[in-house]
């Protein structure tokens, strides 16, 4: 072998053992071994020996799970008209494992939060404060937002529309959302919805909206004359006798027995409160304090026998509503499952949740953990059917499903688009998104820098088939698409997400982006 071609050979092999060195570390990091253990557990006495086997069953089964999946604490409860038949915590709040997960330990439940919003809407409505089908703006005279459909939508939108994710206001706003924490008021976050546009006529479909859910907050808070977090403590939690459950931002920071939120590749996930989340995402809460939430819906609003709000506003909450079979106020059904089951599910930042109640068997469960595992939500629903399987619970034969008249949507046709013009050129590329208060491991720029992956770090605008796409990883019901021009360089998909690059201030679904160069880590300003 020729000395060149050794040097060739040398060098190429320091390369490999170099790429090979950085795939371990890549796909070594954050791999923690978790052995998680029994930490609390409640039994009701005099349950029946069926009864506990099946909780012995899960006793076993969580925690194998929890190894695999490397989830490194959960709390979960079950209950009953009357109170908690089981209550258990496994493992720890996080990977460092000092603070064992109780029962007590509290988590960010996310978008279970909408519920207790939607709770406190219909006390609101209960004590005259609010009206559900009053247009919004009686109660936020400055509200305004944009529309390609309809002038003055302002007018149109009621608390039945956000609560119901009918009004059309976008998931996100520019001020103050999970890309950008530590940003704005509530206040602030809100009325930043007047510069975003609705993505559909006001109650013509559903489209999911966590920035709905936080302008129906500040409406309370507004109303009520008092900080959202006291009127939701006032209103919901002190009733319900939920201690050791609060939006407010100082008793979350300081509480003793708090989980921390975990996600692959990531060194430090920034906390949801310091987020506007008023009334989207802000609830965090621990199994037992959830638990009565769950009771307070099997009782039909009443707590120890006296009732708090009235049944006739509780089951108003209910799926369906007009434009979605599976989601009410607040309340989502779960069609997949072969009961009529109603709750809601919580996922991001590090954590999963799930609230889940069969009022047919008058039982229900809730379902806590600190990993970026969404899909385990629906985890607590699977001993309901072993209890059911087994005979263990009655069914209430009393019990009636709601109905109600629904009405499908169907999108535009994307082939009636504008088709690709050459002015667009200059839109075409990767944009990175401002990634504020996130803390990124070592291990996610190599992946980046190796063009290994870059899922959720970035937007693409590209030509296709004769038409403008976009394409990136965000929520829910699609991940881009075709384009459409509205106005020179303010685009929309077919579901009405909203691309603005009409400058200076780029955006994507209403976050902020920067068009990059390449792929590569030094585009991306990870923290």
């Amino acid at each position: 072998m020729t000395t060149k071609s050794c040097n060739i050979w040398n060098k190429c092999t320091a390369q490999l053992i170099v790429v090979f060195a950085i795939l371990l570390v890549l796909f070594g990091s954050g791999c923690n071994t978790i052995s998680p253990k029994l930490q609390d557990e409640y039994i009701r006495p005099g349950l029946s020996q069926g009864v506990c086997s099946v909780f012995e069953k899960y006793r076993q089964l969580i925690p194998k799970k929890m190894a695999e999946d490397k989830v490194p604490g959960l709390s979960f409860a079950l209950v009953d008209r009357d109170g908690i038949l089981w209550a258990v915590g496994f493992g720890y709040t996080d990977y460092n494992r000092k603070t064992p997960v109780t029962t007590d330990t509290i988590f960010a439940i996310c978008s279970i939060s909408k519920t207790f919003t939607a709770t406190a809407v219909m006390d609101a409505v209960q004590d005259g404060l609010v009206e559900l089908d009053v247009p919004i703006i009686e109660y936020l005279p400055q509200f305004t937002v944009n529309s390609r459909f309809e002038e003055d939508p302002e007018k149109k939108i009621t608390l039945r529309h956000l609560l119901s994710h009918t009004s059309g206001i976008a998931f996100e706003a520019p001020v103050g959302n999970g890309r950008d924490p530590s940003c704005g008021s509530l206040e602030e976050h809100v009325l930043s919805v007047c510069d975003t546009w609705l993505r559909h006529k006001v109650g013509e479909r559903w489209s999911y909206s966590g920035l709905g859910y936080d302008l129906v907050a500040y409406i309370l808070q507004v109303q009520s004359g008092q900080p959202f977090a006291k009127y939701l403590e006032d209103k919901v939690f002190t009733p319900l006798n939920m201690t050791n459950c609060s939006v407010d931002p100082e008793f979350i920071r300081n509480h003793p027995n708090k989980a921390v939120g975990h996600i692959p590749y990531v060194k430090q996930v920034p906390m949801l409160m310091d987020i506007p989340y008023g009334g989207a995402g802000s609830v965090y809460a621990g199994a037992k304090g959830l638990a009565k939430f769950v009771q307070f819906f099997l009782n039909g609003g009443k707590v120890a026998g006296q009732t708090v709000l009235d049944e006739s506003l509780i089951t108003s909450m209910f799926p369906p509503s007009i434009r979605n079979k599976e989601y009410g106020l607040g309340i989502q059904s779960f069609p997949n499952f072969k009961q009529y089951v109603l709750g809601h599910g919580g996922g991001g930042f590090g954590f999963g949740a799930g609230i889940h109640w069969l009022p047919e068997y008058d039982i229900g469960g809730v379902f806590l953990f600190n990993y970026d595992r969404y899909g385990w939500a629906s985890g607590c629903c699977d001993i309901f059917y072993d209890l059911m399987r087994e005979n263990l619970i009655e069914k209430n034969e009393s019990f009636e499903i709601p109905s109600g008249e629904y009405q499908a949507w169907q999108p535009p046709d994307p082939n009636t688009f504008t088709p690709f013009k050459p002015e667009w050129k200059k839109y075409i590329g990767t944009y990175k998104y401002f990634m504020s208060g996130w803390k990124f491991s070592t291990s996610l720029r190599i992946a980046l820098a190796l063009g290994l992956t870059n899922r959720n770090l970035h937007v693409k605008v590209f030509e296709k088939d004769g038409y403008l796409y976009v394409d990136s990883h965000v929520y829910h019901d699609d991940d881009g698409g075709r384009l459409d021009e509205y106005l020179p360089g303010l685009f929309f998909t077919p579901t009405g997400k909203c691309l603005d690059l009409r400058g200076p201030k780029l955006t994507w679904q209403n976050y902020r982006i920067k068009k990059v160069d390449n792929d590569t880590d030094k585009n991306f300003d990870l923290n």
